[in-house]
């Protein structure tokens, strides 16, 4: 049963599908925050994950998403949200490597 109210939700988990689709997100992007510790979970099997209702409402708290917009208009606050979403790769731990060119 599709989630309607995440705070009025019933039940205390929550599947990374119904999630999803609440977010209005891929499923991938639920293991995502998952799997960097953004998001707790519980796991049942090797992709089989539970969030309980709560971490997800907290998740929700703790995270501001930007479209890039800024109500008064201007490029800068789009240049300032592209920045701030590069740097979030590092946030996470992840880190990137370098090409070598030239081997094989």
């Amino acid at each position: 049963m599709p989630i309607r109210d995440l705070a009025a939700h019933a039940a205390r988990y929550v599947t990374v599908g119904e999630l999803a689709e609440y977010w209005a997100v891929s499923r991938q992007q639920i293991y995502k925050r998952i799997e960097s510790g953004a998001l707790e979970s519980i796991r049942l099997g090797s992709r089989l994950y539970r969030v309980r209702t709560c971490a997800a409402l907290e998740y929700e708290r703790r995270v501001t998403v930007t479209n890039g917009t800024n109500k008064s208009g201007s490029d800068r606050a789009g240049a300032n949200s592209l920045l701030k979403a590069s740097r979030l790769p590092q946030e996470i731990g992840l880190q990137r490597v370098p090409k070598k060119f030239g081997t094989k």
